[in-house]
C-alpha cells in the first residue's frame, strides 16, 4: 500500500522526551547523540515498524505550523504517490500560526498525495469560529488531540506516558503551550492508535 513512512512536526514528532535526563528538558539541540534519540525513537518509527516500512522523520523541535508548512514545501517534489506522509502539528499560534491558512496550504502543497493531518498537544480550531471552510477530508480527529489520548489513557492505567516519568501534566498551567512531552512509551500509543485509524 505504502512504500516510506515521511513525518512532519515539531517536538512531539521529533521524539522530545524519549531522553530520561531530565537535564534536556528545556534544551532544543542537545547535541548529536541525543539529537538522533530522539528523532529515531518517536511514534514515527513505531507507526513504520507496525507497517513494515522505511520512514523519513523531518520534524525538529520548536517548529511552528508555518515553518512545517514550509518543510512540506521543500520536499514536496521527492515525495512520491506511494509514500504516507502524516504532519503532526504544532501550537496553533506559535510563530505567525493561522489555522485556516495553514492547514489549506497543507492541502494545496499535498493534493494528490496519500497523507493525514494530526493534532499534537493542541487542537488546531479550538479558537476559529469559521472552521467548516477548511477542508479536513485528510485531517484525523480534527476536535481532538493526541495529548488528550494519552492523558485518558493514563487515568485509565496509572501508567506515566510522559516524559521523566511525569503524571498528571494535563494539571499543569503550561500543558497546553506544549510544554510536556510523551515517553517512549507514549509514541509507542501514538503509533498504535494511527496504525489503527490509517487502516480502518
Amino acid at each position: 500500500m505504502w512504500d516510506r513512512l515521511i513525518t512532519y512536526g515539531d517536538s512531539w514528532t521529533a521524539g522530545h522526551g524519549v531522553e530520561t535526563e531530565i537535564k534536556y528538558k528545556e534544551v532544543i539541540d542537545c547535541g548529536i547523540l541525543i539529537n538522533n534519540l530522539r528523532l529515531m525513537n518517536g511514534w514515527p518509527r513505531y507507526l513504520a515498524q507496525y507497517l513494515d516500512i522505511p520512514f523519513s522523520n523531518l520534524a525538529l523541535c520548536n517548529k511552528s505550523n508555518p515553518e512545517i508548512v514550509n518543510d512540506v514545501k521543500d520536499t514536496v517534489n521527492q515525495l512520491t504517490s506511494k509514500d504516507l506522509i502524516i504532519v503532526m502539528l504544532s501550537y496553533a499560534y506559535r510563530g505567525d500560526g493561522e489555522p485556516i491558512k495553514d492547514v489549506s496550504e497543507l492541502n494545496n502543497i499535498l493534493k494528490g498525495k496519500q497523507y493525514y493531518i494530526v493534532n499534537s498537544f493542541y487542537p488546531t480550531f479550538k479558537e476559529v469560529p469559521k472552521s467548516n471552510t477548511v477542508d479536513k477530508t485528510h485531517f484525523l480527529l480534527p476536535d481532538n488531540t493526541f495529548a488528550e489520548f494519552l492523558i485518558n489513557y493514563e487515568k485509565q492505567t496509572g501508567v506515566s506516558v510522559w516524559e521523566y516519568g511525569f503524571k498528571k501534566v494535563n494539571e499543569q498551567g503550561s500543558f497546553l503551550g506544549g510544554d510536556f512531552h510523551p515517553n517512549t512509551e507514549g509514541y509507542k500509543l501514538i503509533a498504535w492508535e494511527l496504525y489503527n485509524r490509517i487502516k480502518k
